[in-house]
C-alpha cells in the first residue's frame, strides 16, 4: 500500500481528505456509468403475462444504478 495512505489510515478526517483528493475519479466513474448504463423504461406490454416479473427487474436494475450513482458523488450528501 501507499504510505500515504497507511499515515492517514487511522485518522478519519485524513482517509476523507484522500478519498475527496481523488473525486475526479468518482467523476469519471459516474460519467461512464451515465453513458453505459441507462436507465432501463418501463414495461408497456401488459399483455405478456411475465410483465410484472418484467418490471420488478427493471425496477431493481434502476435502483441499483441510482443506488451506485448516489454512492460515488460524495459531494451531493
Amino acid at each position: 500500500m501507499n504510505s500515504v495512505w497507511l499515515k492517514g489510515y487511522k485518522d478519519k478526517k485524513a482517509r476523507e481528505e484522500q478519498v475527496r483528493s481523488a473525486s475526479w475519479a468518482f467523476d469519471l466513474l459516474a460519467d461512464v456509468l451515465d453513458k453505459e448504463y441507462k436507465r432501463k423504461p418501463n414495461i408497456q406490454d401488459y399483455s405478456d403475462p411475465q410483465w410484472v416479473h418484467k418490471q420488478i427487474a427493471v425496477n431493481e436494475y434502476n435502483h441499483v444504478i441510482d443506488d451506485i450513482l448516489k454512492l460515488i458523488k460524495i459531494d451531493e450528501r
